[in-house]
């Protein structure tokens, strides 16, 4: 293709006129263009170059031109109009330039939004790429108390005061908004009636449908306590939620499906009560998602009016779509008599100790809606329930003692918001009151990575799907169109993945269903299912990993042969099994802990039908690992030395001897052991000679 100017007089700035030929069509150029994208089907590297090059895109946003573009279209403005005198002239074109700067403004902004939302970056990845992740957000910004100081000898007696705002309102406004920017509260008064209608009738529910438990927990993988409230989890279908060692099976707020996914036509709770909830208790689920969604609207409002307009880029704040609510119900100090004392602050009986919420997306909003049932009558803010907060030094520091911290108090059917990063550099606790029992929901975005029934449901189908490509009376890959190296490789990564999911199914689902008890269970009709086929699918993928044991066990005496097998198959399961033997002891233990004879039968720790099985059946696994192990590495070590001596069928006998002799005394360590045993010696003997 070639390119012909004819001639236009002397040259200027983007000024030109031509025809680009090309087979595929005639494409004319006129000046002035316009200042938008010129889509150009062929374009040449050179002027006479005969070379197709790829289709390209030019931009032409010459500033000539749009200064030219610009003043004729004032100048088409201003004919026929009169004028108003030098002053009046001035203040019109003063006044086209703010408006024209504003346009500008309103451009970038567009132009900035358009970039962030049509990126196929997700909003998770846009946050960790500007703003970082939480262990690493800084400090808040540290308040100048401006009050006087009050020594007593040479200590501060400030050193455990906090703020209240009946107490310094002015020096309390002053530290939450520059130390605790990101936490707001609505007053009852400012929340619509039907807000609290909805909170009312759900609370309701769930109490009359018995949905409030105490959770037996291990905080610090220590001894297990045991809550001071009780609590349930309501949220998207198949989610859960985990702290202090705890999974947390939610019920859901929606219709859902056979699979267990959610539906999306409007909930009316049929599909809850086919599955076995109340009708009272299905109108409460119901209901909280109703309460849900009115919740995220006003977060999301929240988060535009306060926090948008200071980060940067500007608009760039964290997620505000609560997926669940952990619901919490607090007895007060006249009923609950054994609280704790606060002792950091001296602010009274705590209810909930300080913490920052776990389990969060980065950066995600809170709001928090509580309610009070039969509250006390005193006026006194010792007495009233209230929300403690203390600034953090960064995501990963302890207290700040520079910042003194508050107590909010918070009457009956207020909404109080932890927008954006306040999570991530501030702790929070509940104060108790005298009076009542306190009745909050906490509306959260969870991390969905690992926690729902989805999630591990359609990893078994994609594992169960990939199995098919093996055959392990043989142990071979069935695909022939790979390698034979490619095909040990998927062989090995397959049974890892085996082993691994093992391990997830039994100690991240099973065993912490079936330690929360009888009465746990019978009141989360939705898991059912989920938990059955999580049983079966243990039992099959267990069969299948039996099969792989049997098949090393004939190719430690017969040699490799025809399979795919290599020592790197022992070696995955030389890794993968101890691991799973360390957990069954810990978690043999937790059963073993005091705390559940204190409490009662139907919350106590039931069998598993798969794991804690009474006889034996056609592949399982030996209920050792330990000893199983011990096998592995011995026929590992047969293994090697077979493999060898076939290799060495060629080779003169003392070559062969020297090398079986040498190799059959490490066979039965893994290449990792083998490393590591390597590096102890080189590290012993650099010892030796220093």
């Amino acid at each position: 293709s070639r390119f012909r100017a004819p001639s236009i007089g002397p040259p200027r700035p983007c000024s030109f006129a031509g025809i680009l030929h090309s087979p595929f069509r005639l494409i004319r150029f006129r000046y002035p263009p316009t200042p938008r994208a010129l889509p150009l089907l062929l374009l040449p590297s050179t002027i006479t170059g005969h070379r197709r090059p790829s289709p390209v895109t030019i931009t032409l946003t010459n500033r000539a031109h749009i200064n030219m573009a610009k003043n004729k279209k004032m100048s088409r403005k201003s004919n026929g109009k009169g004028t108003n005198g030098i002053n009046g002239e001035s203040k019109k074109k003063k006044r086209k330039v703010e408006h024209q700067q504003r346009n500008v403004d309103d451009n970038q902004s567009k132009i900035n939004n358009k970039s962030l939302s049509s990126s196929s970056s997700s909003l998770a990845q846009l946050l960790k790429k500007h703003r970082g992740v939480a262990a690493n957000t800084a400090a808040p910004p540290i308040w100048n108390d401006k009050r006087s100081i009050i020594n007593s000898g040479s200590s501060d007696v400030r050193k455990n005061i906090f703020l209240t705002p009946q107490d310094d309102p002015k020096s309390f406004e002053e530290c939450l908004q520059t130390s605790f920017a990101g936490f707001y509260y609505d007053s009852p008064e400012s929340l619509p009636s039907s807000l609290h209608d909805q909170f009312d009738s759900s609370f309701g529910g769930m109490e009359r449908g018995g949905l409030f438990l105490y959770d037996t927990v291990q905080p610090g993988k220590r001894r297990l306590t045991r809550t001071s409230v009780t609590r349930t989890l309501v949220g998207d279908p198949g989610s859960t939620y985990k702290y202090l060692g705890l999974r947390l099976f939610s019920h859901p707020w929606v219709d859902v499906d056979v699979d267990g996914n959610a539906m999306n036509k409007d909930s009316n709770g049929s599909t809850l009560r086919k599955l076995g909830y109340s009708g009272q208790t299905t109108s409460a689920l119901i209901t909280m998602g109703y309460a849900n969604t009115n919740l995220t609207t006003r977060s999301k409002s929240m988060l535009k009016k306060h926090i948008s307009p200071h980060v940067s880029p500007a608009g760039l704040v964290g997620s505000a779509d609560f997926n669940l609510t952990l619901v919490n119900r607090m007895e007060s100090t006249s009923i609950k008599r054994d609280m704790k004392k606060e002792v950091a602050y001296g602010m009274g009986k705590i209810s909930v100790g300080w913490h920052r919420d776990s389990g969060l997306k980065d950066f995600s909003s809170i709001a928090v809606y509580q309610t009070l049932k039969e509250p006390s009558t005193s006026k006194s803010t010792r007495d009233s329930w209230g929300v403690a907060l203390r600034a953090m030094d960064g995501g990963a520091g302890g207290p700040l003692e520079s910042i003194p911290p508050l107590l909010v108090p918070l009457p009956s059917g207020s909404l109080y918001y932890m927008l954006d990063d306040f999570n991530h550099n501030h702790e929070h606790a509940v104060i108790a009151g005298s009076g009542g029992i306190r009745y909050s929901s906490t509306h959260r975005v969870a991390r969905e990575g690992q926690g729902t029934w989805q999630y591990i449901r359609d990893k078994i189908q994609k594992f169960s799907s990939a199995a098919s490509d093996f055959d392990w009376d043989k142990g071979i890959m069935t695909a022939a169109d790979l390698p034979l190296k490619k095909r040990r490789d998927k062989l090995i990564s397959h049974v890892r993945a085996q082993q691994n999911l093992m391990t997830e199914i039994e100690f991240e689902w099973l065993r912490q269903w079936h330690v929360q008890g009888k009465k746990h269970a019978s009141l989360h009709p939705y898991w059912h299912r989920p938990i059955g086929i999580l049983c079966d699918s243990f039992c099959e993928i267990e069969r299948a990993s039996s099969k792989v044991i049997n098949l090393l066990k004939i190719l430690s005496k017969n040699g490799p042969g025809e399979s795919h097998v290599t020592e790197n198959l022992f070696d995955v399961l030389i890794e993968t099994i101890p691991e799973r033997r360390k957990l069954r002891l810990a978690w043999h233990e937790r059963y073993k802990d005091p705390i559940f004879d204190s409490i009662p039968v139907d919350e106590q720790p039931f069998p598993c039908p798969c794991l804690d099985r009474q006889n034996d059946f056609e592949g399982q696994m030996p209920e050792n690992l330990d000893e199983l192990v011990s096998q592995i590495r011995q026929w590992r070590s047969a293994f090697v030395s077979a493999d060898k001596s076939d290799e060495d069928i060629a080779t003169c006998k003392k070559s062969k001897k020297s090398k079986k002799s040498k190799k059959s005394k490490s066979g039965s360590l893994t290449k990792k052991e083998s490393k590591q045993r390597a590096s102890n010696w080189e590290r012993l003997k650099a010892n030796l000679k220093g």
